[in-house]
This record gives structure tokens, sequence and C-alpha cells, in this order.
């Protein structure tokens, strides 16, 4: 698609590229040139009383909902990289419920929204990427409380079933032959599988985002995304810290994939303060952002 963006004063070519959501790359620069040829001073500079064409790659995803299905890609930086976004729970497994105000809280629907809003995030940096457990449905959603329904699948409009066992081999087979058809190309493939921990015992909040890790690969990868959490506190919330831990659990799904696979906990369901912060959908889709930076380092060789 193409669209019409006017300079601000003092912009050049790099800025206006990098405004409109563009990596400016010497490829999207010079495009940018062939696009607009005449339209520039010296064929280089912005004119200010001069409109200028941009031509903007997308493509659609009706899973997250009307208001965010078109995606428009901003980067090549996670080309060639394949992910596996899972939200926890779901069908008739909503996970750990909790509640606030007199409301009901779902585990299953916080780790959807967010699955989502990184997928989002993750494709619009050019990854391939699948979301296992689909809502047909929910989309991403911008409200506080997110009403519980079960009628999530599998990708592939696999039924999810009610025995947890057979629940999980489905989502490892079909994760697995996913892997299988992009083995021979893909630069890395990975599980990001995203939970909402429910530790009765655990009466503070989770600081954030733990991992659980099943393999020195994934250990590694959660490493780097916790890295990445830490710098965001550091620069963000100074005063407050962060205590992400990695914890090493031998789950199916970290057990059984072929990709890496680590699962992240968004916070603690039961806690109060956990609760306020998952409800707000600014904080899901901050989540969703700064877990995709971590994705990328880790994609660059970047672990610190």
């Amino acid at each position: 698609m193409t669209v019409e963006v006017q300079p601000q004063p003092g912009e050049g070519i790099w800025s206006l590229l990098r405004r409109s959501g563009i990596d400016p790359t010497p490829a999207s620069v010079s495009s940018f040139k062939t696009l607009n040829a005449g339209k520039l001073r010296n064929g280089t500079e912005l004119r200010r009383d001069v409109s200028y064409r941009i031509s903007i790659r997308s493509l659609t995803e009706p899973l997250f909902g009307k208001e965010y299905e078109t995606v428009l890609f901003k980067s090549d930086r996670l080309k060639g990289h394949v992910y596996y976004i899972v939200g926890g729970h779901g069908g008739p497994d909503p996970g750990t419920l909790g509640s606030i105000g007199g409301k009901q809280i779902a585990e299953d629907e916080i780790a959807y929204d967010t699955a989502l809003r990184l997928a989002r995030e993750l494709m619009m940096d050019g990854a391939t990427v699948y979301i296992i457990v689909q809502d047909p449905d929910d989309g991403i959603r911008n409200d506080t409380y997110l009403p519980v329904d079960h009628d999530e699948v599998y990708y592939g409009n696999k039924k999810i079933a009610l025995n947890q066992i057979s629940r999980l081999r489905t989502r490892v087979r079909t994760i697995n032959e996913l892997y299988d058809k992009h083995r021979k190309t893909a630069l890395s493939q990975q599980v990001i599988a995203l939970h909402v921990d429910s530790y009765g015992y655990r009466v503070e909040p989770q600081v954030d985002v733990h991992f659980i890790v099943g393999s020195n690969r994934a250990n590694s990868l959660a490493r780097t995304i916790r890295n990445t959490m830490e710098d965001k506190y550091r620069h963000h919330q100074p005063d407050r810290g962060y205590q992400g831990e990695i914890k090493h659990r031998n789950l199916m799904l970290l057990r059984e994939t072929k990709p890496t696979a680590v699962l992240i906990e968004l916070g603690n369901i039961r806690h109060s303060g956990d609760q306020q912060r998952l409800l707000k959908p600014s904080n899901r889709q901050t989540l969703a952002e700064w877990i995709k930076e971590g994705l990328v380092r880790e994609a660059s060789g970047r672990s610190t």
C-alpha cells in the first residue's frame, strides 16, 4: 500500500521514513527516491511544500480484529526467524481464575491478548509467526476486563480437548510439524508460551516477568529476554528494580517441542497489584513490546 506524508520542519528522508514506521535502510531510502522521482530538490532533499509517497508493505491477519488486522512492516530485522506464540490454556481450560472488584479474571484471556500483541509486534519486524492458540472472535482488545469464553482452537482449527495430556500433545505435535516445514530455511525457530502465575504461596507481585525453561538453549534465550526487561525497568522505572527469575521445570511443552522453548509468566493472577497491572491494555502492550525487543536482541546475537 502507498500513503502520502508531508515533511515536518527540518526533516530529511531518513527521519521521514522513521516517523512513518519504516526502517531507513539504504534499500528503503533508494525505494523512496525512485517512488518520488522529480519531487526531491537536487534529487536528495525534501521540499516542505510537497507531499511524498511512501510504499508500505503490509499483511492482513484477521485474528488481530478489525482495528489491528492490517500489519504494516517496519523492518526486516527478524526476517527468516520463526516464532510459535502460545497463549496459555484456552478452550475448555481457562487456566487459573482470579477476581477483582467482584469481576472474574481468567489467565487464558490475559495471556491470549498479550500473545496477539506479541505476534503482531514480531510480524511488523518481518518475522514468520504462528499463533498456536486462536480465538476467532476476540482479536486484540483494549478493554480492562476480558470476558471469559471457551471457543479457542489450535492452529489449523484443531479442537482443544478437555483432557490435559491430549491438549498438550496436540499443541506439541502442531508446533513440531511446523518446525519440520521450516527446518531447512529458518535462521532460528522459537516457542514463546505466555502464562500468568498462580502460585498460592506467592503474596508478593511477580515484579513483572519470570521464565521457565527446560534446556540450556532455552536458558540462554530466557536470559536475553530477562536482561532486556531489566534494562527497560532501569530506564523507565529506575526506582522499582527488577528481579525476574529463570527456573528449570520438566514441562511437556518445553521438553518435547523441537524449537527452543521458553514459558514466560507475566505476573501473579492472585496478587492485587499484578491484577491491576495486567488489566491495563497499555501494560499488556508494553510487555509484548519488551519481549519482542528481547527476541530481536537474541536474533542479532546481542545477549546484553
